[in-house]
């Protein structure tokens, strides 16, 4: 598949048709709003077509015909097969888990002091509280008028989710939701997964009532993971997954995720062994942009997970978006006229 924006920046997928709900919407938003906003991760206007790649060709170090990016979904192995020069390799996902430790007080004790000082305020003004659930008139509730328009306004045509069957059978039935009340009336909610007798649990699939963004503006969508943390405090929990996420640090979910000190893990699915293998295939204004503007998690040579900055003499790495967690083995900065001056004998 090939993105492409106007006539300045063109992105080739190839692989995993995994990839263009879990990894593409984010790189495609980083590529069509300006280089100076790119970090947010806007959507915006794109055209796309369909532009097969043979293996033979990426391993070549060939490109799609018009593309300026490669980005191609395949296993840990093929993706070390692939020409190096040029290129990344992150992981497919990464999972953040917390240790359960100690009461309430204690979990929320490693969140900043403005954090928290926020949260006690804004639960105290909006009378959030929270209830558990396991009835399937609950489930179908939250399933029709919370989860599904909110991954309608959160991200359109490219909403990712379970259907109906797999969330009550697979996720529903081996857990409960947990609903965040505002003054007693239902705003959010997440479904979870309990597993290991009790002991783990899978926050899986999240939304706020009727999609609207007044739940996130006040608060009430990042109120369901700290009520969340506290119910698993209460309740003989040892770990929570707070579910999977792409290897970008600059999406804002990344970003809350690390106010409460997760540590970034591999998944331990079918994705653990699923990479993603980033190539600039040419040296461009645009392309140096994008790079800049789009720190990334790589894994190293051991697989560990390393964040990565781009930079240039003009554009200096964008060390503001924080990748710094446990489980993120460092970072580093790569400098572009190093990194994408060709290997002699590739193009």
């Amino acid at each position: 598949m090939t993105t492409s924006v106007g006539e300045r920046l063109t992105l080739a997928y190839q692989g995993f048709p995994e990839g263009l709900t879990y990894v593409l919407p984010y790189l495609r938003g980083q590529l069509s709003i300006p280089s100076d906003e790119r970090a947010s991760g806007r959507p915006g206007p794109l055209s796309a077509d369909f532009s097969p790649l043979t293996w033979r060709r990426i391993r070549r170090g060939a490109g799609a015909a018009d593309a300026d990016l490669l980005v191609v979904g395949c296993s840990s192995r093929r993706a070390r097969m692939l020409p190096r020069d040029r290129s990344l390799i992150l992981p497919f996902r990464v999972h953040a888990r917390i240790d359960v430790v100690g009461d309430p007080a204690a979990m929320l004790g490693s969140v900043s002091p403005n954090e928290r000082r926020q949260f006690a305020q804004l639960r105290r003004r909006h009378e959030w509280t929270y209830e558990t659930a396991t009835d399937v008139d609950d489930l179908r509730f939250f399933y029709e008028r919370m989860h599904l328009p909110t991954m309608e306004t959160r991200h359109g045509e490219e909403t990712r989710s379970a259907d109906w069957a797999t969330t009550l059978d697979s996720l529903f039935r081996h857990g409960m939701l947990l609903f965040v009340n505002e003054a007693g009336k239902r705003v959010a909610g997440v479904v979870c997964r309990l597993e290991e007798d009790g002991r783990s649990l899978r926050m899986r699939l999240f939304g706020v009532l009727d999609g609207d963004e007044t739940h996130y503006r006040s608060g009430a969508a990042k109120a369901v993971y700290y009520l969340t943390v506290e119910w698993a405090a209460r309740h003989g929990v040892r770990c929570i997954d707070l579910s999977g996420g792409d290897p970008f640090p600059g999406k804002g979910v990344f970003q809350f995720k690390r106010r409460l000190h997760p540590t970034i893990t591999h998944p331990q699915d079918h994705y653990r062994d699923r990479r993603v293998y980033v190539r600039a295939v040419r040296d461009t204004a645009a392309v140096r942009d994008f790079l800049v503007a789009t720190p990334m998690l790589s894994v190293d040579e051991a697989e560990r997970i390393v964040a990565v900055y781009f930079h240039d003499s003009s554009r200096p790495a964008r060390l503001g978006i924080r990748a710094a967690t446990p489980g993120v083995h460092g970072s580093r900065t790569v400098d572009l006229d190093e990194f994408l001056t060709p290997v002699r004998g590739t193009g």
